[in-house]
């Protein structure tokens, strides 16, 4: 699966980035200012979803009523079936081509914030130990301490030595060999050819001389805000889009609850500025659903009085 989150988009997504970032000099409103950038290029075909599935809802008594005249007679069933479509205008393919951008984009971002993350992390760490740890200020953002670590109560706010080892094992397709070599020559790191890669104590000396110059000694990272933000408007989204239709609360209901979990788990478990971008993500699409909703409404409203004069 790492092809999905290392690729050429999430390296594009890590090139924008970093240009908003020289403009706005913050990475938190880069990452909403791409994020917002991104939406808007993909609203053409959320329209269209969004279309698709207005047509699909008002064909619905239509395809009832075909169910229930070919019960016994499949294919006769799945011809009218596509009669009606081409006759209605509806194509119900049209709904998943959001869905299929999505994805992606979801994917490369989560590879581009790894991306940042590790750059973001080291050159942190390089810098306090030039500089002295007890003279550098956390990257933080709002209640989270750390921006490059998760919004979680479960999380420190910098990595011990072990987990640095470990961040930095699982992310080497992103770190430069340069950074690596800098690392080493800092002693925040050591290798043999027995052991590997290790910890070492001027590392966690320099965490602890961080943490207590910034006072934030026995404190988490975050408060899972974030996270819980991040299902929650993915919840509403995807509670509001189902509407009354009966038929779709019932195909629905496994994606109306799973879907908002996993986020929450991902966001609470990766870095607080993948977090900033699904929650944004979420709260542009509600927003845009509200806005379209209430718009069709009414035209709905203004249309049904014609409907009934051109009827009688």
């Amino acid at each position: 699966m790492e092809f999905l989150s290392n690729n050429f988009i999430s390296e594009f997504f890590v090139i924008v980035l970093k240009w908003v970032y020289s403009i706005v000099q913050s990475y938190p409103a880069a990452i909403i200012i791409v994020t917002i950038a991104i939406r808007l290029l993909i609203l053409p075909l959320d329209l269209r979803q969004k279309q698709s599935s207005r047509k699909m809802a008002m064909v619905q008594p239509k395809l009832e009523s075909l169910k229930k005249r070919y019960a016994n007679n499949p294919q006769q069933l799945q011809k009218k079936q596509k009669e009606l479509y081409k006759n209605e205008g509806v194509k119900p393919l049209a709904g998943c081509l959001p869905m299929l951008i999505t994805l992606p984009i979801f994917f490369a971002f989560f590879g581009a914030m790894r991306v940042l993350a590790a750059e973001q992390t080291i050159t942190f760490l390089l810098n306090a130990q030039n500089i002295g740890g007890t003279a550098y200020e956390l990257p933080r953002w709002l209640w989270v301490n750390n921006f490059w670590q998760p919004d979680s109560g479960f999380s420190a706010i910098l990595p011990s030595a072990g987990d640095f080892v470990s961040f930095v094992q699982s992310n080497v397709t992103y770190i430069n060999p340069q950074s690596l070599h800098m690392l080493s020559n800092a002693g925040l790191i050591s290798y043999n050819a027995s052991a590997g890669l290790q910890g070492t104590a001027a590392y966690d000396t320099l965490v602890n001389n961080i943490i207590v110059q910034n006072g934030l000694e026995g404190v988490n990272n975050g408060w899972f805000v974030l996270p819980i933000l991040a299902g929650g408007t993915l919840f509403l989204q995807q509670k509001i889009s189902m509407g009354s239709n009966p038929q779709m609360q019932q195909q629905g209901k496994f994606m109306l609850w799973f879907f908002p979990l996993f986020s929450i788990y991902i966001c609470a478990t990766t870095n607080a500025a993948f977090a900033v971008y699904w929650l944004f993500a979420n709260i542009y699409a509600l927003a845009q659903l509200l806005v379209l909703n209430y718009i069709y409404k009414k035209r709905d409203q203004k249309t049904k009085p014609d409907m009934i004069e051109e009827a009688s």
